[in-house]
């Protein structure tokens, strides 16, 4: 009867053990995919149109008078060559009196920024130039231009208030990289 009463005992402590090792390794699998989705969730890793942004962007800064340039037509304005970017978008004022613009490129890889910047760079140069002794407050605005970064995105503004402009873009990625609804602002 001993043996018996031995083996049962011994058959009740396997089953304990074989029971808390499973709950133990579902646990420790439990923790280890929180910890992942978390990890994969943290990361920075927006994927904005440029649209997106600057749509984005003309919401918070509450501009009305910009028009949108056609996808086509934004190399009459930037001549970027092939490759450099994946996505653009870009608006000007409607208005002749305002000289707000508002471009925004997704660079197809960081090697292009450079290019990018020096594309830009020739634009905002030759804009300036064409205004300069003509139309002053034109040529200020332009000569006032600013260039933001957040890789991939390049945001070039031409606006009388590019600190607004540059908080607007920046909280697109601080915010968890959720697009806040224009019902925010």
């Amino acid at each position: 009867m001993e043996d018996n009463n031995s083996a049962k005992t011994n058959n009740i402590r396997l089953t304990i053990v074989v029971v808390t090792s499973i709950a133990i390794a579902a646990t420790l699998i439990c923790i280890i995919l929180l910890l992942l989705f978390r990890a994969g969730n943290s990361r920075n890793s927006v994927n904005y149109t440029a649209h997106d942004i600057t749509s984005h962007v003309i919401s918070k800064m509450n501009y009305d008078n910009l028009s949108e340039i056609s996808g086509d037509n934004i190399e009459k304005y930037y001549e970027i060559p092939n490759g450099v970017v994946s996505d653009s978008a870009m608006y000007i004022s409607a208005r002749t009196d305002n000289f707000t613009e508002l471009a925004c490129f997704k660079l197809s890889s960081e090697d292009n920024e450079d290019v990018l910047r020096t594309v830009i760079e020739d634009y905002i140069n030759e804009k300036a130039a064409t205004y300069q002794n003509i139309n002053e407050k034109a040529y200020n605005a332009v000569h006032e231009s600013e260039i933001f970064t957040h890789y991939p995105y390049v945001l070039v503004s031409v606006s009388p208030d590019n600190n607004s402009v540059k908080t607007a873009f920046d909280n697109m990625f601080v915010d968890n990289g959720k697009l806040q609804s224009s019902k925010d602002n």
